[in-house]
């Protein structure tokens, strides 16, 4: 798909409820114009699907939506076949709703872990004196930061990511000027949603999220948190936010070895 034809897809994933960026089609299609799909129909788009590639090994599939009108005719299955025939040698991730788990395990994908969406209203309390908004001197050290927490380095998506429009990039140091975790909210097509979000320490992800919160003072704020993750659980808890939505994190091959414990968030379920 080109960008315009993108838009499609956005389109759609706001419709099922997923709740995408108000921006998110810059930073996404931005990251690999070519990963980015449709099924066609007589000229008309039935499907899309995107398949980002982050490097000559790893591959975030998303978008996975079939038009309602053309569902059970065959265009899913399709898709998967593209995808399983074109990113064979790939260690493809997804993010798949839990009715559709077991079609994908039989599609050779295989659980990792669970992620639950989080909903609440953000609280009005003062930004963290221990945070502060990321500057592009920190780009560097993010990047560092960022690749324990993602399975491979991805530098271009992070700089479109901590620069798009209607959001707030915000990072935590300890006293010795050590980098502890950073976060951000962004503006979707309702309310806001928070990710990434990574953190050493639950005191230095509970400043985080206090400021990103703060940022976005009586509005909406959903978060993505791995289930694997108990501080992460217990932070969304205190804040009384409610479970609203729940996937299954898969991957093709072996899942990365990454530190599931301090990821308090995930960046989307779009591209990882």
């Amino acid at each position: 798909m080109t960008k315009a034809e993108f838009q499609t897809a956005v389109d759609w994933a706001n419709t099922e409820g997923w709740i995408p960026g108000v921006h998110d089609i810059d930073s996404f299609y931005d990251t690999d114009p070519t990963g980015f799909y449709a099924a066609r129909a007589g000229g008309e788009i039935v499907g899309t699907f995107s398949v980002v590639k982050y490097s000559n090994d790893y591959a975030f599939a998303g978008f996975f939506i079939v038009r309602p009108d053309w569902r059970g005719t065959g265009v899913g299955l399709a898709i998967q076949h593209y995808i399983d025939t074109r990113y064979a040698g790939f260690n493809v991730g997804i993010d798949g709703v839990l009715a559709m788990q077991e079609k994908y395990s039989r599609a050779g994908y295989k659980l990792a872990y669970g992620n639950e969406r989080y909903a609440g209203i953000a609280s009005a309390g003062e930004s963290e004196s221990q945070c502060r908004k990321v500057s592009s001197g920190d780009f560097e050290g993010i990047v560092e930061f960022d690749s324990k927490f993602f399975p491979t380095e991805r530098r271009n998506f992070l700089k479109l990511w901590l620069t798009q429009k209607d959001a707030t990039a915000l990072l935590a140091k300890d006293e010795d000027g050590k980098l502890q975790g950073y976060g951000v909210v962004r503006k979707c097509f309702r309310g806001n949603r928070v990710g990434p979000f990574f953190a050493e320490t639950p005191e230095a992800a509970k400043q985080l999220f206090n400021s990103l919160a703060a940022s976005v003072a009586g509005e909406e704020i959903f978060i993505d948190v791995p289930t694997v993750n108990p501080s992460a659980m217990q932070l969304v808890l205190s804040m009384g936010m409610k479970p609203a939505f729940t996937t299954a994190r898969m991957y093709t091959k072996q899942a990365p070895n990454l530190s599931l414990t301090k990821i308090y968030g995930v960046t989307s379920l779009e591209l990882g």
